[in-house]
């Protein structure tokens, strides 16, 4: 048994009176379960078409129901609400029906707190509506389900995207991984992404492996996993840097923490002390007592004087891994 969790997004959307895309999340996951019976049938060894019958069985829950550009910690919370009552004993794996607009991020925050749920869980989307003869939803959803059964085989679990794009191929992300998606593209990406063919030929262990072991520790030590996890809040501020960039507008109520991504070379503006550099928002938020978070940057690795005041003046260094899962990490404990 396989665990749909329907959430909306495109995959579960379809053209509403206006001809625009709207959310019908029900009739989608029927249409999904149908095409991919479809598939099965078609595909199945013995060449028999129309009627062989797949065993998959699948279960339906509707948490949140939401395009994803419209996701917020309050949905976060609702969804994580009804995974906590999830008896995951019952399934070989659980399927996130989510859109593709913040997958990235509901990948990192499931990535972290589902790693060990104890069967494999995949986040599911497509890039046009399932009736759109150019939509990979039905190939991404089959091709996970297909994932999770190799998965149960070799006794792994873990939380994995998989993902067609443009060029055809389908590749297989650690969920913590998934990068955003490009300015005018439709296509996923992450730094140590497998092509799906490859992984499931060659059954490569090493990547499978190569997902990050880091924990995310509550101040009293407690392992923070999907079954103990609290509300989230929207305190952590993540700021990405540009010219421009004027730190006197930034309004600190409320931020528990912020997470300041750099330019590619480890480098922000820290030339002099007014609004312009970010040594102002620094220098407020150690007054504050808030955490202020750097990334990616190294540690005593860096290659720019410019890097190093803000480490010398009390900025934490992140890096590794992508700024989606150090920024959910700092929304599950205001210090990782």
């Amino acid at each position: 048994m396989i665990l749909l969790i329907t959430t909306g997004g495109t995959i579960c959307s379809s053209k509403n009176e206006t001809g625009l895309n709207d959310l019908n999340t029900e009739a989608a996951s029927l249409s999904l379960v149908s095409m991919y019976r479809e598939n099965a049938a078609r595909n199945n060894p013995d060449g028999i078409e129309g009627n062989q019958f797949d065993d998959t069985e699948f279960e339906s829950i509707s948490p949140i129901n939401t395009l994803s550009e419209n996701m917020t910690i309050d949905k976060w919370n609702q969804l994580i609400a009804a995974l906590k009552n999830i008896d995951y004993s019952k399934y070989s794996g659980i399927m996130i029906l989510h859109g593709t607009d913040t997958l990235h991020l509901t990948s990192a925050l499931m990535g972290v707190l589902m790693k060990d749920a104890g069967c494999p869980v995949m986040m599911v989307s497509a890039h046009r509506i399932l009736s759109d003869p150019e939509s990979n939803g039905v190939d991404n959803f089959t091709k996970s389900v297909e994932l999770i059964k190799r998965l149960n085989e070799k006794g792994r679990a873990g939380v994995y995207v998989v993902f067609r794009n443009m060029n055809g191929i389908s590749y297989v992300h650690h969920a913590t991984h998934l990068e955003e998606c490009a300015d005018y593209s439709e296509e996923f990406y992450s730094s140590d992404m497998i092509e799906y063919h490859k992984l499931m030929d060659e059954w490569d262990e090493t990547w499978l492996g190569s997902d990050s072991d880091r924990k995310t520790e509550s101040e009293s030590g407690e392992i923070i996993n999907i079954k103990n996890v609290g509300m989230l809040q929207d305190n952590v501020l993540y700021i990405r840097p540009y010219v421009g960039l004027n730190y006197d507008r930034i309004n600190l109520e409320g931020v528990k923490a912020v997470l300041h991504n750099m330019y590619h070379s480890s480098t922000l503006n820290t030339e002099g002390d007014g609004p312009t550099s970010v040594m102002f928002l620094l220098k407020r938020c150690n007054e504050l007592g808030i955490p202020f978070y750097i990334f990616p940057c190294k540690d005593g690795a860096y290659r720019y004087s410019s890097t190093r005041p803000l480490i010398e003046c009390g900025a934490g260094c992140i890096y590794g891994g992508t700024w989606e899962e150090a920024y959910v990490r700092l929304l599950l404990f205001s210090y990782v």
